[in-house]
């Protein structure tokens, strides 16, 4: 394959950003990825920023587990409203149902919750 700029060059790479390939007179090395241009330079920039922010997100290389923050809100609000509930109905005060409604709805929030991040793999 030859360089698209030079055709008698020899390409030794292809740009991260728009996929050409290039000569060693063209190509220019970031460290992390060879573009061909300046232009191409910003965005394989931008895109190599975007890909570690999103690792960081989820957690992705991570080497030790991310505390379940989601999960533990929704069992926090369950626990506390099934609680509640729990106690007015065995205190004999008042039998009301938002609490346990609301307190099953959240448990069944977390359960949910809990089997998405293990479904899709994550580390959040």
């Amino acid at each position: 394959m030859d360089c698209f700029a030079h055709s008698s060059a020899p390409a030794v790479a292809c740009c991260k950003s728009c996929g050409r390939a290039t000569c060693r007179a063209c190509a220019k090395d970031l460290e992390f990825a060879v573009v061909c241009s300046d232009a191409c330079a910003i965005e394989a920039t931008e895109i190599h920023e975007m890909n570690r922010r999103g690792k960081r997100i989820y957690g992705i290389g991570a080497t030790r587990k991310r505390f379940p923050m989601a999960k533990a809100t929704w069992l926090a609000f369950a626990a506390l409203f099934l609680g509640f509930g729990g106690y007015e109905f065995f205190a004999g005060r008042n039998f009301i149902w938002f609490p346990l409604l609301f307190g099953l709805l959240c448990l069944v929030l977390a359960v949910m919750s809990y089997r998405r991040v293990k479904e899709m793999q994550l580390n959040c």
